[in-house]
């Protein structure tokens, strides 16, 4: 009996040293990936704003960058410069997440276009199918059409030479 009058106290203290063994030893957090990664680039329902090509056509046979973006998106702003640069030497697409016809064209005319091609994706849904947790996020895929790597938010220059230099060597 005289036990129970305690138990309030050690069942606090257990949780006590629980929490204090979690935050004393948690891990770095990993970056978000895709369960994706290393699969084929799934067949997406979303057209070019130029012609009525598919995504899955354009991609076919060719190392691609894909960024998806948006004209509302603040960090796709500044991941665009960043965009442009690597557009000289890597076959870059865009894909505009919930956004218009006219804000897409004006986003491109206004800060430059990096894409090779633009498909959209008015309603949201295909984006989905890629895994997306939010715009910006830029996935690398191989010459056949498999993802080698995803990368979530605004990609800098360092981030994106060293992603670059890790799946192509």
């Amino acid at each position: 009996m005289k036990l129970l009058k305690f138990f309030p106290l050690i069942i606090f203290l257990i949780f006590s040293v629980f929490l204090y063994n979690k935050i004393k030893f948690k891990k770095e957090l990993e970056p978000l990936s895709s369960a994706l990664v290393e699969k084929k680039f799934p067949n997406l329902k979303i057209k070019s704003l130029d012609s009525n090509e598919s995504i899955n056509n354009f991609i076919d046979n060719k190392f691609v960058v894909i960024n998806i973006f948006a004209s509302w998106c603040a960090p796709c702003r500044i991941e665009h410069e960043v965009l442009k640069n690597f557009s000289k030497e890597y076959t870059i697409i865009g894909i505009a997440y919930k956004d218009s016809i006219k804000n897409i064209e004006s986003f491109l005319q206004e800060l430059g276009n990096p894409y090779d091609k633009v498909f959209y994706d008015f309603s949201g849904k295909e984006s989905i199918n890629l895994g997306l947790y939010g715009v910006p996020e830029t996935f690398f895929v191989n010459k056949d059409s498999k993802i080698l790597y995803k990368h979530v938010g605004p990609i800098n220059k360092q981030e994106f030479k060293k992603i670059i230099s890790g799946i192509l060597h």
